[in-house]
């Protein structure tokens, strides 16, 4: 994607597997980035009590993102871009992938079953972070993937889709506090507050101004 000379360069958006077993971690960049996103915060609130509990909560909301992602290899394929081959197929096979168990997983768990086990762990998916700019990084756990595929090489790969995401923040209290998305998430919180607290300094300053002024 081109852009006018002396314009400012744009951080890509990306989603990126952490999985400390595996070197080869997927990382999922953005080509354009979405032109919306769509956070709602749910408050997690403790059990109804007395009337003195209800402001009480009992940890970070519950947040949900959802945004549309547009995958497009047209100018790749037109330029003879060898990677462009297969379409955008390896791009939406790595965002895909975030929500299957690896098949070594697959394999040990049938492979235990045939010997008897009588209690199988369930795999567990590797950890996803949506990273969107320095100053966002969360954990996440993908909801839903709504792919639709607009265009096709003769081979029937897709050239173009647009991909609705959905998928809910990973805080605190979703994460065992030895798993890196714990800590990333207490980072995410210590930036928001401070940006809170330059927010509340910025308007106590205008605010003053206001007076001063009148």
């Amino acid at each position: 994607m081109r852009s006018f000379p002396g314009s400012p360069r744009v951080l890509c958006g990306a989603v990126v597997e952490v999985d400390p077993t595996s070197p080869l971690s997927r990382l999922v960049v953005f080509q354009y980035n979405p032109d919306h996103m769509t956070r709602a915060l749910r408050p997690r609130a403790v059990a109804p009590g007395p009337a003195a509990d209800a402001r009480r909560i009992s940890g970070a909301p519950v947040e949900t993102v959802t945004m549309t992602i547009e995958v497009d290899a047209t100018d790749q394929m037109e330029q003879g871009d060898p990677r462009a081959a297969a379409g955008i197929a390896p791009q939406l096979a790595a965002l895909e992938m975030l929500l299957y168990p690896s098949t070594a997983q697959v394999v040990e768990n049938a492979a235990l079953l045939a010997a008897g086990t009588i209690e199988i762990v369930p795999p567990e998916s590797p950890l996803a972070v949506l990273v969107w700019g320095p100053g966002r990084a969360v954990p996440v756990r993908i909801q839903t993937l709504s792919i639709t595929e607009q265009a096709f090489t003769p081979d029937l790969f897709p050239t173009r889709a647009s991909v609705d995401l959905s998928a809910q923040v990973l805080s605190y209290d979703d994460l065992p506090v030895g798993s890196p998305g714990y800590a990333l998430f207490l980072v995410h919180q210590v930036m928001k507050e401070a940006m809170a607290v330059v927010a509340g300094v910025s308007g106590a300053v205008s605010a003053a101004a206001d007076v001063v002024v009148g």
